[in-house]
């Protein structure tokens, strides 16, 4: 299948070949191709598959659907003839909470769930964030993303690109933040998390919290650095998703 087939894939990366296919959901405020150092790094018998949200990248003019369970019905749509078995799920941080709508959504609809859910960096649904960050003032929004290493400072001095990232980054935490699944939320596919010791925004005891929507396996690793730690391909935490989460690892 080509990459023009559904503008929800960026880009792809290996042949998934005796092996599968991985679709990677980004955090909020991102696009795609926060997985590009990925592409490069992942066994080339794993389809990398980056998926691209409405609202951002090349995608920008497209408006974002306004709550989780509608982002997770339009992604199943545009994406349930992609995910034939063996396929894995993984979500960083917001795309973590969309990677477990998007699962939880597949098993309503009695599609075939993923081999392994993996999400990273993700506070739990029933979990509330301590801080409100969708509701602060630019400048004070603007700082909390500095101070979690979210934003490279050479980007600061372009105040357009600045003010687009910080709109999205809003609607994103939002939608994450008003995101409360109805009761059953518990998935029968196995639930493999990734946590940084020392992320600042979801730390790895509020990761503890997944095991509540396990219903079969579940397993948690660890490793050094902070919250977006996990798209350093030279890192543990990377290390740890294609040696735990992947078939080809």
């Amino acid at each position: 299948m080509s990459n023009s087939t559904t503008p929800w894939i960026l880009r792809r990366s290996g042949t998934g070949t005796d092996g599968e296919r991985l679709f990677c959901f980004p955090h909020a405020g991102s696009g795609a191709s926060a997985f590009r150092p990925w592409l490069a790094r992942l066994p080339a018998s794993v389809e990398c598959c980056p998926v691209q949200l409405p609202g951002r990248e090349n995608r920008v003019a497209e408006p974002m659907p306004d709550t989780m369970e509608e982002l997770a019905d339009r992604a199943v749509r545009a994406l349930a003839p992609m995910l034939r078995p063996p396929y894995v799920l993984f979500g960083h941080s917001f795309g973590g909470l969309l990677a477990y709508a998007v699962t939880r959504r597949l098993y309503e609809l009695g599609h075939p769930l993923p081999r392994t859910l993996l999400i990273s960096g993700a506070r739990p649904p029933h979990v509330t964030a301590e801080d409100s960050y969708h509701t602060l003032p630019h400048d004070e929004l603007l700082s909390h993303v500095r101070a979690t290493n979210g934003i490279a400072e050479p980007l600061l001095k372009h105040e357009e690109f600045v003010r687009r990232l910080l709109e999205v980054l809003r609607r994103d935490l939002r939608i994450a933040a008003e995101y409360r699944p109805a009761p059953g939320a518990v998935l029968p596919c196995p639930i493999q998390i990734f946590a940084a010791d020392d992320d600042p925004v979801v730390p790895p005891a509020v990761m503890e919290g997944w095991r509540e929507y396990a219903g079969g396996e579940f397993g948690m690793e660890r490793g050094p650095g902070d919250h977006y730690a996990v798209y350093d391909v030279t890192g543990g935490l990377f290390t740890a998703i294609v040696r735990t989460g992947l078939a080809g690892g």
